[in-house]
């Protein structure tokens, strides 16, 4: 049998533990049918990240780094905060249509956190915070801090509703279609309605 490294067998049982999740939920993912859908002893499972929380955790981390929460506009462009928004949730939202099984072990992980530690999933959404104010910061923010605060939180909370409602429906194209229309509803509450 040929020798996995450590890193290797890591990312084996984090993508493993992305699938069992999906398809058990975080509280029934047990240890032990991730590691035989890694097809990896269990033993390996526990050297790498010594229980299951410590694995959730990785989870979590992996696929909030997939998760796109970046603007990426082109030089010159007279870029606005109401664009600079309708890009993050944009590309977040087709990253979690192009990736179901992906945004419900995320959400799987988030509400196992809720239940199991409320600090841990308070940590996981200031994450997400930090990284999208960031996101934004890229053009003149015409808002206080707090009221940035306030679109960001409505901005995440647009992505986890139209995500639960694209896992319970599977309809894709209204999932777009729906995060066109909550980019639109953001832009006129900041003053730059198109319409």
């Amino acid at each position: 049998m040929a020798h996995v490294s450590a890193n290797a067998r890591r990312e084996q049982l984090i993508e493993a533990a992305v699938k069992v999740i999906a398809r058990e939920g975080a509280d029934g993912a047990t240890t032990r049918k991730i590691a035989d859908e890694a097809k990896a002893p269990l033993a390996s499972l526990h050297y790498c990240f010594q229980n299951k929380e410590n694995l959730l955790l990785a989870v979590f981390t992996q696929l909030s780094e997939e998760m796109p929460v970046d603007a990426d506009l082109p030089e010159g462009e007279n870029a606005t905060l109401g664009r600079v928004i309708e890009q993050c949730l944009t590309r977040a939202m087709r990253w979690s249509v192009e990736n179901p099984v992906r945004i419900r072990a995320m959400i799987e992980v988030t509400l196992w956190a809720e239940r199991h530690d409320p600090e841990l999933s308070v940590s996981f959404y200031d994450a997400f915070l930090k990284s999208s104010e960031a996101a934004l910061r890229q053009v003149d923010v015409p808002l206080s801090d707090e009221e940035l605060h306030s679109v960001v939180r409505v901005a995440m909370s647009m992505v986890d509703g139209l995500s639960l409602q694209m896992l319970t429906n599977g309809d894709k194209e209204r999932t777009l279609r729906d995060t066109a229309t909550a980019c639109a509803m953001l832009k006129a509450f900041l003053g730059e309605s198109e319409r």
